[in-house]
């Protein structure tokens, strides 16, 4: 009876275990998988999940933040040169203010298709999901929805796009 107490505990442990490391948990950092959004524009809604099959540049930036912005608009060139079937730039801008947005989209010549605002009560939504409390961060997602580099410069992404 006491054997079959320890084999029942060690597989209830090995059980905890497995499913503690399994690829349902969500955060972002490199490694995991990416948490769930959906950004809305006036005329569409993005989820990531609908992103699932390509790699996926999600960028944070704000017109306050003059590296960020800087860096949304490196990402927007390699943007448009990458394959589309294979890679997809997600731009999000956490502004309050629309028009300041859509002239800094036009002024930087950004991608407008690629770009996405978050506003109101969403804003502390996805600060809070994609740790942005002490700055903006990109991710790069692999198609399976995993964070496979965090800030990735023109190179990791030119090496990821270019071994598949």
């Amino acid at each position: 009876m006491k054997k079959t107490m320890t084999v029942i505990a060690l597989f209830a442990v090995l059980l905890i275990t497995v499913s503690a490391h399994s690829g349902r948990v969500y955060e972002a950092a490199e490694g995991y998988k990416a948490p769930a959004i959906t950004l809305c524009k006036s005329d569409s809604t993005l989820s990531l999940a609908d992103l699932k099959g390509r790699y996926v540049l999600l960028t944070f930036w704000a017109s306050s933040d003059a590296v960020s912005r800087v860096t949304a608009g490196n990402y927007n060139s390699f943007a448009e040169k990458a394959e589309e079937e294979q890679f997809c730039l997600v731009s999000v801008n956490m502004d309050c203010n629309e028009t300041l947005y859509n002239e800094i989209v036009r002024r930087d010549n950004l991608n407008a298709k690629s770009q996405f605002q978050v506003k109101g009560e969403d804003v502390s939504t996805v600060k809070e999901k994609y740790h942005l409390e002490n700055g903006f961060n990109s991710y790069l997602i692999d198609p399976t929805g995993q964070i496979i580099a965090t800030n990735p410069s023109e190179m990791t992404l030119t090496q990821v796009l270019g071994n598949n």
